[in-house]
């Protein structure tokens, strides 16, 4: 007979706290009795504190308070006072270590679900796909969930959590104004507002522009027959390219999807590259400027068309092509401020005439109307880059077909049938099934009919009532929710219980996909054949190869890598100048494609901490000195025998998240290895002491050097002795994960600089010189990277923390792993074909 949850969690509970208080007894009373009681026993309690009245229940809360205090106080050196013998080094971490251990045990008890998952809300991300899948919907910049409902609340280090997606009742309200817009944008009336249209500049129109004419002015900037030749600079598209019947600029009257293309041709410089044109749209979000960037391979008399479609909103202005690897056919200074300032002063004083004259010796010695001057040396530009514009075409909005798919999915029937409450509950007989993930019964369709029948008594459209109706759907709890109901009842709690078939398809596919099953998975349901290992094996398989397994990419590896904090710190201009908003996108890319990688092509996860590969595009190419690679497309790319790459801590963002964008972080990546390759964070800082700090004038210190020195207080020595290695490994990667031998930021610059000094111990005692010994030794404990990996998949696969009724699933997982192929496919399976994947 199985015991209820609460007296299995109530049991682990005790027997947790009965070890816990004769550890406090037997271990630490003697040195609490020789090192404290002397100011905090019952002589003196200085500051309140008596530490012979704590007790080894952590689940009071002004008992853990106060071991908080008796840790922090350790940690900064203040206990025992400065007149009393110091606490030993090995008794201080036995007495932190103790007490952390505690609080992070009351912490999962109090967290604790009992192995058992709970009903939880879709996340954000989760609510778009499912409306997505279910309708057959496309959202447009400003029109998508995601832009209205904020983001939420992560525990276990994702957003599938159950205790962290809360309800309340200012969130249900963005719901349901998120659903009336879906509802509205998803059935419609009528042929479109805007149709699509096609508008086109042709660039040689340009130099009969009064407005822009004077760009081909400009050294670098011709007009040649049939269009623009650009060697420098960037065109405009003032008045001569909109939507028709708008004002303004915008070719974009609605949010929507549009196409974009330039017809070009180039001619390579003398280095064999290409010309690169960047297409961008003026924007007051920085974020939507950029359309296209593109290496015009054509022929320069015979250009192709290069095209994107992609979101636009009603709020985008002129659209502009510049060239990206121009000469810099101007000088860089401005002599050119002569000839505006001395016209400046004659039409002040009238002398207009003499104004002419000058103005005309300007454009006599090519000046373009600005302040810069054309470089003598740069005149002959048959040896640079040069590209041949010959049009821009922009058409939209785009529609895959009107009325739109999610109008043809809801309304199924031809658009002459009779529009009545027959058909509404036809429609909802359809809908709900797919959007509760579920079989309905009869009965339920009656709550949103009612919805329907009264928007029809109330005098509203059909088409009307249906959307009020589709709103009603996308709030109700049970499209909010994973359901799997329990029989539980306050007297009798219920037992685990095997899933049916419909809840481990929405099991599996909001773990896979982050939305709900597609039509194979329902049929299987249905059939009943997913609790077969072999068909969910399968189904792993399928799903994985599908395109919606890119949703696993940014969901999982963006949350576990932890790319959203790699921009945390902008790399100070002064120091790195050398990077640029390419090498940004790129580094918090190229973790991502690196995952997808090893996904897809199936390959051990070894490589997350050593490879003998890189996924890189162009741009991290140039900045890890590896030849050969062009394009912006990330691909696999063999390393060079001799290059430190490989592996997620060879990464450039890995280290630009580890600094201040100034100076290295030793500390915050060594957290960042602790956590994201072993699931073991640190124990948390004292309060109020955060990084090492900067040097201060007058000296000029390493950053391993002012930690050497932190190491000496023994009070620090505590937690640092266990996480600087893991930091200063990394040191030969600078703030934004170049390689390094000498120390660079901050202060240190010219030839006399220190060398990187990366050796280290680790907690197990390895001892290396090297980065690459480094990784060496961190390959050897391969076992334990295995095991936080299926930890972390388990919490996010199963939306609740990892118990110790975990340990037999996660130990059989990387059983199988470690004596198979190491794939994250056999780590998948071996999750979902377990009984834990399968119990509610």
């Amino acid at each position: 007979m199985m015991l209820p949850r609460f007296l299995l969690l109530a049991a682990t509970l005790f027997s947790t706290a009965a070890a816990s208080a004769e550890s406090l007894e037997t271990d630490l009373a003697p040195i609490l009795k020789q090192h404290c009681l002397h100011c905090h026993g019952p002589q003196e309690a200085q500051g309140k504190l008596r530490v012979d009245e704590l007790t080894a229940d952590f689940s009071d809360r002004d008992n853990a308070a106060a071991w908080i205090e008796v840790r922090n106080m350790i940690h900064l050196g203040e206990m025992p006072p400065a007149d009393e013998p110091p606490l030993p080094a090995p008794a201080a971490e036995q007495l932190s270590g103790w007490i952390t251990e505690q609080l992070s045990a009351a912490e999962h008890a109090q967290n604790s679900t009992g192995g058992r998952v709970l009903m939880r809300r879709l996340n954000r991300h989760e609510y778009t796909y499912s409306v997505a899948d279910l309708l057959s919907m496309k959202f447009p910049v400003g029109e998508s969930p995601l832009d209205v409902l904020p983001p939420d609340g992560t525990a276990e280090g994702f957003d599938k959590v159950s205790s962290a997606l809360l309800l309340d009742p200012s969130l249900m309200t963005n719901y349901y104004r998120v659903a009336r817009r879906i509802a509205d944008r998803a059935i419609v009336d009528g042929p479109p507002e805007y149709p699509t249209e096609t508008m086109q500049l042709e660039f040689e129109d340009i130099a009969d522009s009064r407005a822009i004419r004077y760009l081909v002015r400009r050294l670098g900037m011709t007009p040649v027959p049939g269009g623009l030749e650009l060697i420098e600079g960037n065109t405009r598209s003032f008045g001569l390219l909109n939507y028709p019947g708008q004002r303004g600029n915008n070719v974009a009257p609605t949010n929507g999807f549009y196409r974009f293309t330039l017809r070009a041709g180039g001619v390579p410089g003398a280095d064999g590259q290409p010309p690169r044109l960047r297409l961008t749209q003026s924007h007051p979000d920085d974020a939507m400027e950029l359309i296209m960037e593109v290496d015009i391979t054509a022929p320069f008399d015979q250009p192709k068309e290069y095209s994107v479609v992609i979101p636009r909103d009603t709020l985008g202005g002129e659209l502009s092509v510049k060239h990206l690897n121009a000469t810099g056919l101007h000088m860089s200074q401005r002599p050119g401020e002569n000839f505006m300032r001395r016209n400046s002063e004659l039409g002040k004083t009238g002398d207009f005439a003499e104004v002419l004259r000058i103005d005309g010796r300007k454009v006599a010695e090519g000046w373009g109307g600005d302040r810069s001057t054309p470089d003598p040396d740069k005149l002959d530009v048959s040896t640079y880059p040069r590209a041949f514009l010959d049009y821009l075409e922009v058409e939209g909005p785009l529609y895959d077909q009107w009325p739109p798919k999610s109008h043809t999915n809801v309304l199924f029937r031809r658009e002459d049938a009779t529009e009545d409450l027959n058909y509404a509950r036809a429609i909802f007989a359809r809908l709900l099934p797919r959007a509760w993930r579920r079989p309905v019964a009869a009965e339920e369709l009656e709550p949103i009919l009612q919805v329907v029948a009264t928007e029809l008594e109330h005098g509203e459209s059909f088409h009307e009532a249906i959307r009020v109706g589709l709103a009603t759907t996308l709030t109700s709890p049970k499209f909010l929710y994973i359901v799997e109901p329990n029989r539980a009842t306050a007297a009798l709690p219920s037992p685990p219980r095997p899933l049916n078939d419909y809840e481990l398809a929405s099991r599996l596919s909001y773990f896979l996909w982050s939305s709900m099953p597609d039509d194979e998975l329902f049929e299987l349901a249905k059939q009943n054949r997913l609790n077969d290992a072999a068909t969910l094996s399968a189904q792993v398989d399928r799903m994985l190869a599908d395109p919606k397994a890119e949703r696993f990419v940014d969901g999982f590896a963006r949350q576990w890598l932890r790319t959203d904090t790699f921009l945390a710190f902008t790399p100070a201009e002064y120091l790195y100048r050398e990077y640029d908003e390419a090498l940004s996108d790129a580094v918090v890319r190229e973790p991502l494609e690196f995952f997808r990688t090893i996904l897809q092509e199936q390959l051990s996860v070894r490589n997350f901490i050593d490879s003998d590969f890189v996924v890189i595009n162009k741009r991290l190419a140039r900045h890890y000195g590896i030849d050969g690679v062009n394009g912006d497309a990330f691909r696999r790319v063999p390393l060079p025998v001799d290059s430190p790459r490989g592996g997620l801590l060879a990464m450039a963002g890995v280290h630009q998240a580890g600094s201040d964008g100034r100076r290295t972080k030793p500390i915050a990546r060594a957290v960042y290895v602790r956590e994201v390759l072993f699931n073991d964070p640190p124990d948390p800082p004292p309060p109020n002491v955060g990084e090492i700090e900067p040097n201060i004038r007058g000296q000029n210190l390493t950053v391993r050097e002012r930690l050497i020195q932190h190491q000496q207080i023994d009070a620090c020595a505590i937690c640092h002795r266990s996480l600087d290695p893991y930091g200063l490994a990394l040191e030969n990667f600078n703030v934004i994960g170049a390689w390094r031998e000498l120390q660079d930021g901050e202060n240190f610059r010219g030839g006399d600089r220190p060398a990187i000094d990366p050796s280290g111990r680790l907690p197990n005692g390895a001892e290396f010189e090297t980065f690459a010994e480094f990784r060496t030794h961190l390959l050897k404990q391969d076992d334990r990277f295995r095991r936080a990996l299926a930890e972390k998949l388990l919490v996010y696969a199963l939306g609740r923390p990892i118990e110790p009724s975990d340990d037999a699933t996660l130990s059989q997982a990387t059983d199988t792993m470690a004596r198979g192929d190491d794939t994250l496919h056999t780590l998948i399976k071996s999750l979902v074909t377990s009984k834990v994947f399968a119990t509610k």
